[in-house]
């Protein structure tokens, strides 16, 4: 393979010697050149956590206790909550030294457990070998899902449906050594996933991992669902938002004409959201195949279960071996592996950075580019505790559009951590690098339009507001 990945010879691609009979996935997809945007081997993220070090370990922490807390409702993620396993993981996560997930003074709290960051390139370190995280706005606001997972998508004379299928408590893999090796191997578990009958709304970090897991209409159904009008007659589950389009727009306030497919309106983003997407994964694969191949969550897992089991010496920091994290794991599944959610575990190509997070990064940036972000979300909605199956209202601090929209980009790059098969920084990097390719693809488009336009203003993750 690396062989292949050097030479870039199509034919050596053909001779990649592979286990099984999962095949790579596009590994010369980097390879391509973008005629418009960014090209992939042109953007920088930063170096992710060295294999031996606490900041690799202690993202190792936070997907244990994700793989613990799988069936726990979101609803238990608050700052008064009484779950004994929630309060456990926030106090396990405190005690590390290297752990950049979100916090509230300088604290991890039930509130901040598993939501989303971002991670850019420390503009003070030319070397790139450290990072700036950051919280984007909205992100700790409000209830953890995002608005846009939660409403029934008009399309149309037709809704798509915001329930979704979700897998049965107990649907854990990889946690017998052998299975786990199979499936390193490159061959399949031979188990699937048991589901639920009944579908719900997301609502537990289960359901998350299995939404990210296969996922949906996401960012064309919350285009959909942003230029939708609001529903008076069923405001709750099937009303649109109804936001204004970015003040910007250069036919805002035009007297006679309107956008439309060609340029300005919702088929035109629509358009970008396609294009976004093939691109950010040509920059996201460059990361994984060319720059930096880093193992995957469940490989890691095996390094600690070996050492453990098989006295091997794999250079695994301390902080991972000596937390709640893994004694629970070990007691609660009666193994030192990382449970998975998947029954293939990971995609056949390495970890960092998050392909679907750099998705989320560059559908969610030109949304915000085609809205306006500070419109409220009318009528905001959470699943019953009591009943997921049915909606009630959220009568808490107000949502923005620019908010949820951050918050679903990172609902879904931290669902990949949920089902096992991906680290923190994949998602947080991933998300910094889908923006970038935003970027640059709304600056090469905007070099084309005839209309009176002074350029696609927004806010970017890191809080800081640019005009493209």
């Amino acid at each position: 393979m690396i062989t292949a990945l050097t030479k870039q010879d199509p034919d050596l691609y053909e001779k990649i010697i592979v286990g099984g009979t999962r095949k790579l996935v596009n590994p010369q997809g980097p390879l391509a050149i973008s005629l418009e945007g960014i090209n992939a081997a042109q953007i920088a993220v930063p170096s992710p956590p060295a294999l031996a070090s606490a900041a690799r370990a202690d993202e190792a922490v936070e997907l244990y206790w994700q793989a613990l807390l799988r069936d726990v409702s979101f609803a238990k993620f608050q700052d008064n909550t009484d779950d004994p396993k929630v309060l456990a993981a926030v106090a396990d996560l405190n005690r590390l030294s290297a752990f950049y997930g979100p916090k509230i003074n300088n604290r991890v709290t039930p509130q901040t457990l598993f939501r989303g960051s971002v991670s850019y390139v420390d503009p003070s370190d030319r070397s790139g070998r450290t990072a700036k995280h950051v919280t984007p706005p909205g992100i700790l606001n409000g209830p953890y899902i995002s608005q846009f997972l939660l409403r029934n998508i008009p399309w149309g004379t037709q809704y798509i449906l915001a329930v979704i299928r979700t897998a049965l408590p107990g649907n854990d893999f990889l946690t017998d050594f052998n299975e786990w090796l199979t499936v390193q191997n490159g061959g399949n578990s031979g188990r699937a996933i048991n589901y639920d009958p009944t579908r719900r709304y997301v609502s537990t970090v289960r359901d998350l991992g299995e939404f990210a897991h296969i996922g949906g209409a996401l960012y064309y159904g919350a285009s959909l669902l942003l230029s939708s009008p609001v529903s008076l007659s069923d405001p709750l589950i099937n009303g649109g938002i109804g936001a204004p389009l970015n003040p910007g727009n250069p036919y805002v306030n035009s007297r006679t004409q309107v956008g439309s497919n060609a340029t300005f309106a919702v088929g035109h983003l629509q358009a970008l959201l396609n294009l976004g997407t093939s691109r950010a994964i040509r920059a996201s694969y460059w990361q994984k195949y060319y720059v930096h191949r880093i193992l995957r969550p469940e490989a890691y897992g095996g390094l600690i279960y070996n050492n453990i089991v098989n006295r091997t010496q794999y250079p695994i920091n301390s902080e991972i071996l000596n937390s709640q994290a893994l004694a629970r794991t070990y007691s609660t599944f009666g193994t030192y592996l990382l449970p998975q959610a998947y029954p293939e575990a990971a995609p056949l190509h390495s970890s960092y950075t998050g392909g679907a997070a750099a998705i989320a990064g560059v559908n969610v940036t030109l949304l915000k580019a085609f809205f306006d972000e500070n419109h409220v979300i009318p009528n905001p909605v959470v699943p019953d505790p009591n009943d997921p199956t049915k909606l009630i209202p959220y009568n808490g601090e107000l949502l923005t559009v620019g908010g949820e929209l951050n918050k679903l980009a990172t609902n879904y790059a931290i669902g990949r951590g949920h089902g096992g098969i991906h680290w923190r920084t994949d998602g947080a990097a991933g998300l910094a690098l889908g923006e970038e390719v935003a970027i640059s693809l709304l600056r090469d488009e905007r070099l084309g339009y005839n209309e009176e336009f002074r350029g696609f203003t927004f806010t970017k993750f890191d809080g800081t507001r640019i005009t493209v």
